[in-house]
């Protein structure tokens, strides 16, 4: 098989399956130091966005392994960690055992909404999440509907234009940027290779614009992120352009 495919429209639990199966190798992978991007770009990115917000109680949906919900954790008085890998969240657990105001919920924030709605977050975050949520309108809609009028929504996501270029994929035949696309390929990171495949969506940034519009929220600030020179010398080669996206709405009805 090809390392780098599109493929058929997968749902939760096809997903959840594949980073059952990552999920130990990526907790390896951030907690050696591996992961530079995690560590340097997307956490710091993601904790610039939240400066300011309330943050008394948040939403960390895709909490994966914890490693950002335990972030969160210092600076929130209640994080709820929402995963629907149960070999994520198990390892999520260990991460966050020293943090006692952290509440893990097995599931996808579609399918918890219910029982998110009595106590309405005062902010959200989705760090690299979003690439793998099959019905975006959906996840705005369900979002919308347990966080309160003005909570901040901050998601990183791979840059719609620029990471297709990065892994070479924007060449392929089937590739066309305006399309939504299932993308299958074996997970790495810069510094660590692996050839366990998961499933990334990718979407124009219309699309990311339009359904959360949709939905009520009001696109407050977007960023680009780019390490220092100093720090892409510890990259095998230098960044070119950027390779994700910081976007922070503001739920506004």
């Amino acid at each position: 098989m090809p390392r780098t495919v599109k493929c058929e429209a997968k749902d939760y639990r096809q997903l959840s399956k594949e980073w059952d199966a990552l999920a130990l190798e990526r907790d390896r992978q951030i907690a050696d130091g591996h992961d530079l991007s995690f560590t340097h770009v997307l956490v710091p990115t993601a904790l610039k966005l939240l400066t300011g917000a309330d943050l008394r109680n948040v939403l960390d949906v895709g909490a994966g392994v914890g490693e950002f919900t335990r972030e969160l954790s210092t600076l929130s008085d209640h994080v709820t960690a929402i995963e629907p890998s149960r070999e994520s969240i198990r390892i999520a657990k260990r991460n966050c055992s020293s943090a006692p105001n952290v509440t893990f919920v097995a599931n996808t924030l579609e399918g918890a909404t219910n029982n998110l709605r009595n106590q309405k977050g005062t902010a959200s975050t989705a760090v690299m999440t979003l690439m793998s949520v099959p019905d975006l309108d959906l996840f705005a809609e369900r979002l919308a509907a347990v966080l309160q009028r003005g909570a901040p929504f901050v998601a990183i996501i791979t840059h719609p234009w620029f990471w297709p270029r990065y892994w070479g994929y924007d060449e392929c035949k089937w590739f066309r940027y305006s399309d939504e696309i299932y993308i299958e390929a074996p997970f790495s990171i810069s510094l660590r290779k692996t050839d366990i495949r998961t499933t990334h969506i990718h979407r124009p940034l219309e699309t990311y614009l339009r359904s959360f519009k949709k939905h009520g929220f009001a696109l407050d600030e977007a960023v680009e992120p780019i390490p220092s020179l100093a720090l892409q010398k510890r990259y095998p080669s230098q960044w070119k352009y950027p390779r994700f996206l910081g976007l922070r709405w503001k739920m506004e009805s």
